[in-house]
């Protein structure tokens, strides 16, 4: 009887709040070199590529791209540094890599088009093209590899879009000037173009022919619409997660299954502050990785359309709310190995670990798996983001563990436990309903 007075007993506990949840930090890197532009900031637009079987990260400053070796313990080594044509007031510089090249451009200049050559690492890097014949100024690039185009969003004196042919990959070739909207950013998918332009609102266009670009469709006016600033196509072409930026503007899944009638299947944001506003993002098996402002990397569920939830974050900006546009910029989620990669306008490099959790839909609560290893999760099924304690004890009714969490899905590291059966206890902070039940830790 000793357990369950132990367990149904109820504890009184306070607000909490944490830096990370199922997210693990493996390293961070802080350029102490590094300048700042007028605004205090230093960093900008993170980027992965593997080269030889070897993960890299880069991450863009106000003095050029930095480029590391990543461990398989995810740790940092700078291998080499290639300096932007421009380091005065840079506020962004965006990467894409395609066939062992990195392409580099700057939002501020005058600069250039750098050409990168990755075939020299793990030693170093040499820039075999940098000039500013074709591209002086763009605020962000893309790469379909499946027809060698490079897509250059809003460049120097053209308010649209430049698309590039870089068939040979140190010799690229203008091919077409979009001059109808502005187009701050872009996902290309075999000659199929996802374009975000501001505020003339979302539009889809056929490149096959990048002379003249066909219309496939359009949404100009959407539920709680803002900036119309980025988005990422699922792998079925049937979802795109679009993000406005713009103060207390939430995400919205689209069901783009059908481009002559695009819809919004929901909403969904981080609950922290009403202004906080999403940046960037990728979006692979489900799963939507976003740099938001002031609240850090984001992760979410979208394997349910309809019902999005927050299964994971990591706020590197501590900070009070009382500046905006601070804290995370861009995030990088292709590596093979599954490591996330995010900048941090400030703080510089981070390097983190995420594991997706089980889609588990029971309407229940319980531990994942039964019996468990190393690794386990828990889950509770919630219909918001609700604080909660969760608290283990041994079978002898002793608390041998205490977790904190918010999401549907809490992972749980057991590697110190000894086998044998376990007892959990949740407790909802806003609800004050009690859960328990059992699980069996193996060897």
């Amino acid at each position: 009887m000793r357990f369950l007075t132990i367990v149904f007993t109820l504890l009184t506990f306070s607000t909490f709040s944490q830096q990370s949840l199922n997210v693990q930090l493996l390293d961070h890197w802080d350029g102490e070199w590094v300048d700042t532009n007028n605004t205090g900031v230093k960093y900008n637009e993170v980027w992965g590529f593997v080269n030889k079987g070897q993960e890299y990260a880069v991450i863009g400053s106000v003095n050029g791209a930095h480029i590391f070796s990543i461990s398989n313990e995810g740790k940092l080594t700078e291998v080499d540094f290639v300096p932007g044509n421009f380091q005065g007031h840079v506020v962004h510089r965006d990467y894409h890599d395609l066939d062992g090249y990195l392409y580099a451009v700057s939002d501020q200049g005058p600069s250039t088009l750098q050409i990168i050559d990755l075939s020299f690492l793990p030693d170093s890097v040499h820039i075999v093209y940098d000039s500013d014949s074709l591209i002086n100024t763009a605020h962000n690039i893309f790469i379909d590899p499946s027809s060698k185009l490079l897509y250059a969003c809003g460049p120097a004196g053209d308010p649209g879009m430049s698309v590039f042919s870089i068939a040979n990959p140190i010799e690229p070739v203008l091919l077409y000037d979009y001059l109808f909207f502005y187009v701050h950013d872009v996902y290309v998918r075999n000659d199929s173009a996802y374009l975000n332009c501001g505020n003339d609102g979302f539009w889809v266009y056929d490149f096959s022919t990048p002379s003249a670009p066909i219309n496939l469709g359009s949404l100009t006016s959407y539920p709680d619409q803002g900036y119309n600033h980025s988005g990422w196509l699922s792998e079925d072409g049937k979802t795109y997660i679009l993000a406005d930026e713009t103060r207390g503007k939430k995400l919205k899944v689209l069901d783009v299954s059908d481009l002559s009638d695009i819809n919004i299947h929901s909403l969904f944001g981080t609950e922290w502050w009403d202004e906080t506003l999403p940046h960037n993002l990728m979006f692979f098996d489900g799963i939507a990785y976003v740099s938001y402002y002031n609240d850090g990397l984001q992760i979410f569920d979208i394997r349910d359309v309809n019902n999005p939830k927050q299964i994971g974050y990591f706020d590197s900006y501590l900070e009070n709310n009382d500046k905006i546009f601070q804290g995370v910029w861009g995030v990088y989620a292709q590596l093979p190995s599954g490591k996330l990669l995010f900048s941090d306008r400030s703080t510089g490099l981070y390097v983190v670990g995420f594991t997706i959790p089980p889609d588990i839909n029971n309407g229940g609560h319980g531990i994942y798996p039964n019996p468990a290893n190393d690794q386990a999760w828990f889950y509770q099924a919630h219909s918001t983001n609700n604080p909660y304690s969760l608290q283990l004890f041994s079978s002898e009714g002793k608390l041998v563990d205490e977790f904190v969490g918010q999401t549907d899905h809490l992972q749980l590291d057991l590697s110190k436990y000894n086998a044998g059966v376990y007892f959990y206890r949740y407790i909802n902070e806003t609800t004050n309903v009690i859960n328990v039940g059992k699980f069996l830790r193996l060897k």
